[in-house]
């Protein structure tokens, strides 16, 4: 059997989630398991708000969104740098690395911009939206076909 929870630390733990801390942070300051935390908080009908590791979340999303871009951009300029140098190459061996390099170079940099292709702002939705246009103009063209039928006049 467990030892009970002093209720020095049921109170802490409480003030803690009640300040916004998160349950693991809780578990760790006070000293007792996860679990233990999320029955004392359930108890005191006190949750966690997600809300604010939802913004962190999506803080997080979107700092490593803008280095991937800058890293992209980079990617770049460097496949720039590898041209130039593969064009001022003497031999054919040189010229043939280089040219492999810049390759690897443009591969990486397509691979990487393709890991933030939204599809959902792009392509699939502009087929989304020219779906449900054409479903309403088969269901209008079906509701005047039936009103052409009905009393023979547009």
């Amino acid at each position: 059997m467990t030892t009970p929870i002093p209720d020095e630390q049921r109170d802490q733990v409480v003030e803690l989630a009640r300040a916004g801390r998160a349950r693991n942070e809780i578990a760790r300051e006070v000293g007792i398991s996860t679990a233990s935390v999320s029955r004392i908080c359930a108890d005191a009908g006190v949750g966690f708000d997600r809300s604010l590791t939802a913004a962190a979340l999506q803080a997080r999303v979107i700092d490593l969104k803008a280095a991937r871009i800058g890293l992209a951009t980079d990617l770049l300029d460097d496949v720039t740098v590898a041209r130039g140098r593969m064009h001022v190459t003497e031999d054919a061996r040189s010229f043939a690395d280089m040219a492999k390099a810049v390759a690897a170079l443009a591969s990486t940099h397509v691979r990487l911009i393709a890991v933030d292709k939204d599809d959902a702002t792009g392509t699939e939705a502009a087929k989304s939206m020219l779906g449900q246009l054409a479903a309403a103009l088969g269901v209008a063209a079906a509701e005047d076909v039936e009103e052409v039928a009905g009393d023979g006049s547009v």
